[in-house]
């Protein structure tokens, strides 16, 4: 990831990102997410929000995972995760909730997202305990909104 770009500074770092830069990051993904259509979110739109860890009562919070993907090497770990993904989608009913949130943002991103949304680097979703997060001094993490939208599709199911 380039050391440069603000966005990434935390992770780059190995530090905590702050609020703000949670924030920032949370705003470009939910700009490019805007790209995907409300009939392939089957039209429940999810967001990504900050959230102060102490607000969320749920054990487990959404967390990002950066993938540089200007190398060949992180082309295939990225790859691999469109198998994690292709893999939950034949399981979802096996699955929870924010399992199944981090899967459809990681099916979103990989369709609409490119390398250079993100300067040569790709997110992918990944669930993490909530306690992890508090022992690295972490105090805010992302958390979903769900939109309900209208669609003719939908309707006539």
């Amino acid at each position: 990831m380039p050391d440069e770009h603000p966005v990434f500074e935390a992770w780059n770092k190995g530090s905590s990102p702050s609020r703000s830069q949670l924030s920032s990051v949370a705003r470009r993904l939910n700009q490019v997410l805007e790209r995907y259509s409300d009939k392939d979110w089957a039209y429940s739109r999810i967001a990504l929000e900050v959230l102060p860890l102490a607000e969320l009562e749920a054990p487990y919070v959404l967390w990002l995972e950066w993938i540089p993907t200007i190398r060949p090497e992180g082309k295939q770990a990225f790859k691999d995760t469109e198998g994690e993904v292709a893999w939950g989608e034949r399981h979802s009913s096996e699955l929870g909730i924010l399992e199944i949130i981090s899967l459809r943002l990681n099916r979103a991103l990989s369709s609409i997202s490119t390398q250079e949304d993100f300067d040569g680097c790709r997110p992918i979703v990944r669930m993490m305990k909530k306690s992890d997060l508090e022992e690295a001094a972490i105090r805010d993490a992302f958390w979903y909104k769900v939109t309900e939208v209208q669609g003719d599709e939908f309707e006539n199911r």
